[in-house]
């Protein structure tokens, strides 16, 4: 079989890795070299057991001890994973997958796809450089996907947020991530380290804040670290200087009714989506990279076996845990629990609770779910607030 993959990030990379292995002729395409993307780059400690490859020395990396939650009224909380987790650089991680993948076998073309056709069995694809045919085609290009438009599946302004920031050159190697929750929006600012900079940003419900104020309230957030910094990145003409690089970008965060609906895969035409172009996205936390690998891993086992499961096997690996998050959401950012904020409350309970903060440790590190979370969380309370 000879699969078409569309974009080569860690979703179409590790396909490619995975369907190769599988004797398929894999063609590979990304108009881009390896890039930053816009994103944190956060692995947790279970992808990390989970995918070995993430652990080789290939690609730089930051190792993260801790994780620094801070709520919209100062309250804070620092939580220490049983297991470290990785800070990736986004560009080193897609170059070290794509090089992963074209050693295993993959075709890894720098071309842009034009138009795309499927008649007779066979997809025709028209790119920067030259024509091609596939038996299968995946669409595997990012949250803002052209396959996905093509084949079919529709999202709307409901199924996004929107993320914006800097990264910023430094020679401070802390290992520590911060978070802080946001009072008038769905979201939230963060400071990743990574291995020579640090990732600045803010995510939100798409279009609850303009990009001026996202700016101004990450800019605040950023005063705090480095008052100089700020004041540079306000004052500018342009988005970047020689020490930051500014970035913005549309991330997933579907919506309930979407997940309900979603099908990723259509067996008859052959085409599937994987990674940020289908969605799987954890609408809560923003968090894509495990899921965008999953998806890859669980796809490339539907192929070689019947592509038709794929839709039942991503509902049942992780379909239905993001669904929650879903749920979740609205309720956990905008939502009031006994007078304040679900996030203020949860940061204090956790602060005066070992249950409560053994819990959101296991919840940043990938080990708790958000569909036994409710019933966890009650049983780590103290009996007075039962």
């Amino acid at each position: 079989m000879r699969v078409a993959i569309i974009g080569a990030g860690p979703a179409g990379s590790h396909l490619g890795y995975q369907l190769s292995k599988n004797g398929a002729q894999v063609l590979l395409f990304d108009a881009r070299e390896a890039w930053e993307k816009p994103c944190g780059g956060g692995v947790t400690s279970k992808a990390l057991r989970e995918f070995e490859f993430l652990n080789c020395a290939d690609a730089p990396k930051q190792m993260v001890s801790s994780l620094r939650l801070i709520t919209a009224r100062e309250r804070e909380i620092t939580v220490t994973p049983r297991d470290d987790f990785a800070i990736y650089s986004r560009k080193e991680l897609s170059r070290m997958m794509r090089i992963r993948a074209v050693e295993r076998g993959a075709q890894l073309y720098r071309a842009r796809v034009g138009k795309t056709n499927y008649s007779n069995g066979k997809w025709r694809l028209e790119t920067t450089e030259g024509d091609f045919t596939a038996d299968f085609l995946v669409g595997a290009d990012g949250a803002s996907s052209i396959i996905r438009r093509r084949v079919g599946v529709r999202f709307g302004p409901q199924d996004f947020a929107y993320g914006l920031g800097w990264n910023v050159k430094t020679s401070d190697r802390s290992s520590q991530v911060e978070v802080k929750y946001l009072d008038e929006f769905s979201g939230y600012l963060w400071l990743f380290p990574r291995t020579d900079h640090i990732s600045y940003g803010i995510a939100v419900g798409y279009q609850e804040a303009t990009p001026e104020r996202m700016k101004a309230k990450l800019l605040d957030f950023i005063a705090i670290k480095d008052r100089k910094l700020a004041d540079g990145l306000k004052n500018s003409s342009s988005h970047s200087n020689s020490r930051a690089c500014f970035y913005a970008a549309m991330i997933p965060a579907l919506d309930v009714k979407t997940w309900d609906r979603l099908r990723v895969c259509q067996a008859a035409q052959g085409w599937a989506l994987i990674g940020d172009a289908a969605g799987f996205v954890d609408p809560l936390t923003g968090e894509g990279i495990y899921y965008a690998i999953k998806s890859a891993a669980l796809l490339a086992e539907a192929i070689r076996q019947r592509p038709a499961q794929f839709d039942e096997m991503w509902r049942a690996e992780f379909g239905a845990e993001l669904r929650r998050a879903a749920q979740l959401q609205r309720r956990f950012y905008r939502g009031n629990f006994a007078g304040a904020p679900v996030t203020e409350r949860m940061v204090q309970f956790a602060s005066c609770h070992r249950g409560v903060r053994a819990v959101l440790r296991d919840l940043v590190a990938g080990d708790q779910g958000y569909l036994g979370l409710k019933l966890r969380l009650l049983r780590s309370l103290p009996n007075f607030i039962r």
